[in-house]
């Protein structure tokens, strides 16, 4: 499924590519450098068991700004990738290749995390951020189809 089915003209591709490239950068600070998620603490963890962390999360008790945070924030932070992939990069327009830069994003980020000492190494991040890229993905085609109505 090609998401843009004409050429798009020059400034507009130009606008998504800035911000594709801010939206890296944004995602780097949050994942490397935010204070706000802990980044700054030298904490190092890491889990190889799929859905142990979404499990625990939802069935421990932890409060709903934590549930969001860590659950509802991997997804999210990861939808504008699956949006702005294909859009930026003219191979990069097929569910299974966009599937796989998140994947390969994702799984960098994780263990760049790991040997940094920042946040917490978890495969359940990576499910997550990949369901987040596949969202934004098939998002993209109906935001497109709504502008050219």
């Amino acid at each position: 499924m090609r998401v843009i089915k004409k050429e798009m003209p020059k400034p507009i591709k130009f606008i998504f590519t800035v911000l594709f490239a801010a939206y890296i950068l944004l995602l780097t600070y949050l994942t490397f450098f935010s204070q706000y998620y802990g980044r700054g603490i030298g904490h190092r963890s890491i889990n190889i068991i799929p859905l142990r962390t979404i499990i625990e999360f939802l069935t421990s008790g932890y409060n709903m700004n934590s549930i969001i945070t860590n659950i509802l924030g991997n997804i999210i932070a990861f939808m504008p990738m699956g949006f702005l992939l294909s859009i930026v990069f003219k191979k990069l327009h097929t569910f299974l290749r966009v599937g796989a830069v998140i994947l390969f994003t994702s799984t960098l980020i994780e263990v760049a995390q790991y040997f940094v000492g920042v946040g917490a190494s978890d495969i359940d991040d990576i499910i997550l951020n990949v369901l987040g890229g596949a969202i934004g993905y098939l998002v993209c085609p109906i935001i497109f189809e709504g502008l050219e109505s």
